[in-house]
């Protein structure tokens, strides 16, 4: 199938032409922009003191770029820069990250850094959304700054369901084929995209199986809408070397018709701190979002991308694959002590909770058939009382026990379901932390179910 991906190019987009400011060419001489004379930049070097991939990053080792060992970054790291990137830091992600882990399955695809991967959706919503017009889907229980950037964009947003195993694409399929019948959707616009996180999903921690990404692939072609690969958790697995030591495909893998747009992001791998993050997609696409950056941002910040390159460039292909692989046994410590820490806290009758494979989250499901509505709250609907269930046991943890843990409705695009439900990250607090912070959630849900259905009889 051809595809026309003008098509889908918002009003915005289509306005947008390349500025008339141009980077002079090489040789060439430029009386055009108004660039500070390099002479005049006060930043003449850097060092940075890195955890080695010869000592297993138990020690650190020193890189250093200074104006007489590396003029052109040092040069290029100050100045204004095209929008597209640096140089040097563009070959690396070219050759030794999106060609070497993700795989795209066509020719004509090209990629952009960007400052992150909020800013980066932003964008991406620019270019092919007209506010209080166009339709989006996602997945039932999704990133909440997903919904939050929708929210002042004015898009239309419709959920598609998920079980254990992630998004269901026999339902997409039929919500797309029923799309002008259905009572909810047929009054709105026929979608233009699905917004997926499919490897260690936030907030659920589910990976979508390989079966599963190749029929959304499918899905998605026969009904001719985009997909927004958003995967800044793909190379957090949690998978002992001994049982899989293979990546689970990107969605890019799969696409020969350039409908993906893939985002990643070094936050969560290395230091959100830097702001960079990279899109993937078709030229047309990559030729637009760049055209935006020219007016907006300009371009991600060419220090970041430069500290990026000397860490790169230092540890080398194997010694990021190392970075990536002790990035991975950090985590599955990590997760394995909280995992513990529920088994023996969190009372099995009341919840229930995932076991995940990527990522930074395990999802906690409040069981609602133990939490059964009692009469004087008869007046509320299945999805109110999930709510209030929630919220007393956030409001108890919270005050009570000081243990904040994420509310589950916060990733709900579909206020209607009910569910009573909690994420749990075990990232960033300390082991200690996880296993008194595990004992404590018990506590406050227990303390609940014993303050509603143990303490008076007659309620």
């Amino acid at each position: 199938m051809t595809v026309d991906f003008n098509d889908f190019l918002s009003y915005e987009a289509k306005l947008r032409k390349k500025s008339v400011m141009k980077m002079p060419k090489e040789g060439e001489i430029s009386l055009t922009l108004g660039l500070p004379n390099p002479d005049c930049f006060p930043f003449k070097g850097i060092q940075l003191d890195i955890e080695s991939p010869l000592t297993n990053f138990k020690s650190t080792e020193k890189i250093n770029y200074n104006i007489n060992s590396h003029p052109d970054q040092l040069i290029d790291s100050c100045q204004y820069m095209p929008s597209r990137g640096l140089k040097h830091f563009n070959l690396w992600i070219k050759n030794s990250y999106i060609n070497k882990y993700f795989k795209p399955n066509y020719s004509n695809w090209n990629f952009l850094i960007q400052s992150g991967a909020t800013q980066s959706l932003e964008s991406i919503f620019r270019m092919l959304i007209n506010p209080n017009e166009d339709t989006v889907l996602c997945e039932s229980l999704t990133y909440s700054c997903f919904l939050e950037t929708c929210i002042p964009l004015r898009i239309k947003v419709f959920s598609v369901e998920m079980d254990e195993f992630g998004l269901k694409p026999d339902y997409l399929d039929n919500l797309l084929l029923n799309w002008k019948i259905n009572e909810k959707t047929k009054h709105s616009k026929f979608p233009k995209l699905i917004y997926v996180m499919p490897t260690g999903h936030n907030p659920t921690g589910i990976t979508l199986s390989i079966e599963r990404r190749k029929l959304l692939l499918d899905i998605c072609n026969k009904h001719n809408i985009l997909i927004v690969e958003d995967d800044p958790y793909y190379h957090l697995k949690l998978i002992d070397e001994d049982n899989n030591n293979s990546n689970i495909p990107s969605l890019l893998n799969f696409d020969t018709e350039g409908r993906v747009i893939r985002i990643d992001s070094f936050s969560k791998i290395l230091m959100p701190g830097l702001r960079v993050s990279i899109i993937t997609c078709n030229n047309l696409f990559i030729e637009k979002l760049s055209n935006h950056n020219e007016l907006s941002i300009h371009s991600a910040s060419a220090n970041s991308q430069l500290i990026l390159e000397m860490i790169f460039q230092k540890w080398g292909e194997d010694g990021f694959e190392s970075w990536l692989k002790h990035l991975q046994s950090l985590y599955i410590k990590r997760r394995t002590i909280m995992l513990n820490s529920f088994d023996k806290f969190l009372p099995k009758d009341l919840v229930n909770y995932n076991r995940p494979n990527h990522g930074m989250f395990i999802w906690i499901n409040i069981n609602l058939n133990k939490f059964f509505k009692l009469p004087k709250y008869s007046n509320l609907s299945d999805s109110d009382w999930a709510r209030f269930i929630e919220d007393e046991i956030y409001k108890i943890s919270s005050e009570k026990y000081k243990i904040v843990l994420t509310k589950g409705h916060w990733f709900l695009q579909d206020k209607d379901i009910a569910l009573s439900s909690f994420r749990a990250t075990y990232a960033f607090v300390t082991e200690e932390e996880m296993v008194k912070g595990a004992e404590l959630f018990g506590l406050a849900v227990k303390d609940l179910y014993s303050s509603m259905y143990l303490t008076d009889s007659t309620d």
